[in-house]
């Protein structure tokens, strides 16, 4: 970068000197062309600084303040993970609309009164169906979801509810990064700006799950909602070992249809936390994701059987317990 500024600063330089022997002592109009040289001077620091900036909150450990709690709450065949940042809490995902009064119930007795931020990674029941009954519960700062309007009942009553509420709502995309509070952020890695589509040629919902890492020091966790190989195989070929967490949170519920080697490899987590329902219809997780898993030595931890797994975290070491 440092070349780049130099050849634009020379070539500054040679412009007002060759105006100069050509007589041309019109101030103003040097002026502007100055002027205009150094606008794009600018533009391509900025540029630059941007992408640095963005890579080094990507590869780089920020400095931790405090103490995260990461909860995979027990909310049966759906997802919803509590990220406690010292006296802020974030929500990604709120369960199925049969689980609401449990979920709600849960966020209490975990001490929640408010929301800085909620992220729904897309529009299936079992991760947006829990937020009708938590925007009455508690006050919602932020929501956060992909964009796609999918016009199902349990859909609309969540934008009725944000218009009603007055909050403040947003979608994600790759590149854009979510402030979690404590110095701790949330970069998103997918959706894209174009839609994934299914055979139909519709949106498929679960390829165009939000896929985001939540960095905290040197603590880091995936989080996958309900991808499946083509947005993983999309994620490896754009981030290869930029997608390494501590803690993988296992796509689909540990579907067969997810979490291929060649994406658990790139992420090279430590542990997997799968949030699945006990006895569910779908048979997730699946036998082949959990060989994968085990294969390349991933510790697993999954809801159905463990209840509640919590996660603490002081950005330098963790530790992972379970409700059973």
């Amino acid at each position: 970068m440092k070349s780049i500024q130099k050849i634009i600063t020379y070539c500054l330089c040679l412009l007002v000197f060759v105006l100069s022997l050509a007589g041309c002592n019109n101030e103003s109009a040097a002026n502007i062309i100055l002027d205009q040289a150094t606008s794009v001077l600018n533009v391509t620091n900025g540029a630059a600084e941007s992408s640095v900036n963005d890579q080094e909150r990507d590869d780089y450990p920020n400095e931790a303040k405090g103490t995260v709690h990461v909860y995979a709450l027990n909310i049966g065949q759906g997802d919803a993970f509590l990220v406690k940042v010292g006296n802020e809490y974030s929500l990604i995902d709120t369960g199925d609309v049969a689980h609401r009064p449990n979920i709600v119930a849960q966020l209490q007795q975990l001490g929640v009164k408010k929301f800085k931020n909620i992220i729904i990674t897309h529009g299936h029941e079992d991760h947006i169906g829990g937020f009708l009954a938590i925007a009455k519960n508690f006050e919602i700062e932020n929501v956060y979801d992909n964009g796609i309007i999918t016009k199902t009942t349990v859909e609309n009553s969540y934008r009725r509810i944000i218009e009603k509420n007055h909050i403040r709502h947003h979608s994600l995309h790759k590149g854009d990064v979510v402030d979690f509070g404590s110095n701790s952020t949330f970069i998103v890695y997918a959706p894209w700006e174009d839609v994934i589509k299914d055979s139909k040629g519709k949106p498929d919902l679960n390829n165009n799950s939000i896929v985001g890492k939540f960095k905290f020091g040197k603590f880091s966790m995936l989080f996958t909602g309900d991808a499946e190989k083509i947005e993983e195989a999309r994620l490896v070929k754009e981030q290869n070992s930029k997608l390494f967490a501590r803690v993988l949170k296992v796509a689909h519920h540990g579907s067969d249809h997810s979490s291929p080697t060649k994406f658990i490899r790139s992420v090279r987590p430590e542990i997997g936390v799968i949030s699945v329902g006990l006895h569910n219809s779908y048979n997730h997780p699946g036998d082949k994701t959990l060989t994968r898993l085990q294969q390349e030595k991933v510790s697993i931890y999954r809801t159905d059987t463990m209840g509640i797994v919590h996660i603490s975290t002081d950005g330098k070491t963790w530790q992972v317990e379970t409700e059973r």
